[in-house]
């Protein structure tokens, strides 16, 4: 059951990759009008800062745990952050800026795997 259960992780891998495959988005043309250089510092001043705050916060629950699970815990801090990088690849990237819906939130398919 175990190594059935191994095998999951390169599944979903394989099965982003060919969604990259199929939507590959390359643009067409590059529009540089609507880019805001200090949006854009901000976004990547705060990616930076999660980045550091990772260790930190797998140190933080590693503290919290008995001594054998402290890997563990410090290993899901950081596949969490993997996971929810990919998931702001495939959807969450459309969500906060593609077209609105309903004023609330984006239309996922807008940018989708962009």
């Amino acid at each position: 059951m175990r190594k059935k259960l191994s095998v999951v992780p390169f599944i979903a891998i394989i099965l982003l990759s060919l969604l990259g495959l199929i939507f590959p988005g390359i643009p067409g043309s590059i529009v540089l009008d609507g880019i805001n250089a200090a949006d854009v510092a901000w976004m990547l001043g705060a990616t930076a800062l999660v980045m550091i705050m990772t260790p930190g916060l797998a140190l933080f629950y590693g503290g919290m745990v008995n001594s054998k699970n402290v890997i563990s815990t410090m290993l899901q801090s950081f596949v969490c952050m993997g996971v929810v990088s990919i998931l702001w690849v495939v959807v969450g990237f459309s969500i906060a800026f593609g077209t609105s819906v309903g004023g609330f939130f984006g239309n996922p398919s807008s940018f989708f795997m962009q």
